[in-house]
């Protein structure tokens, strides 16, 4: 897989993120942000496996948050300080992945 970034805006992110993923604006760095609510915290660990290993898959790694009840996935280009296709490409396989929670 060709894991050169390729910038993206925000709006051109947004016209293909699904609407369960949000973007948002740390130290002025936009992100992609994915909180996945689930009733056992066996969930969590089972959704964090699945992330570590398209991760792993893609070589484009995001920031996981494991509470006892979510899971949050941040993703931007650390290299870019930014958005790139590789993020909107983790999005999506994220959410085909895990179409099922």
């Amino acid at each position: 897989m060709n894991n050169s970034p390729v910038p993206l805006s925000i709006e051109q992110i947004r016209k293909e993120l699904p609407t369960t993923w949000e973007i948002t604006t740390a130290d002025n760095v936009p992100k992609i942000v994915r909180i996945y609510k689930l009733s056992q915290y066996l969930d969590g660990i089972r959704v964090v496996t699945a992330i570590a290993n398209l991760a792993n898959n893609m070589d484009h790694h995001p920031d996981i948050f494991l509470s006892y009840s979510s899971v949050q996935i941040e993703l931007y280009t650390h290299s870019l300080k930014g958005l790139s296709n590789l993020d909107l490409q983790f999005a999506l396989n994220a959410e085909n992945l895990l179409s099922n929670l």
